[in-house]
């Protein structure tokens, strides 16, 4: 798990997103996005009591399979 500084003030608070917002952006489970870190998938930061992905890396992730369901 890398450490992440982030204040309320900062420009790329919103490019970091806990299990369950990401969960809810692509459609699964926060269960899965868990699993997703765990298993190396997702890289997890922690910033202060919280644990969040990159929205970036999240939608890198499941874009093969958005594109695949066309």
């Amino acid at each position: 798990m890398r450490s992440l500084v982030m204040r309320a003030d900062d420009n790329n608070a919103g490019d970091f997103l806990t299990a369950e917002q990401a969960a809810q952006l692509v459609g699964r489970s926060h269960w899965t996005i868990r699993e997703w870190y765990r298993r190396g998938l997702l890289v997890k930061y922690k910033s202060a009591s919280l644990t969040v992905v990159s929205r970036k890396e999240l939608i890198e992730l499941v874009k093969p399979k958005i594109a695949g369901d066309r």
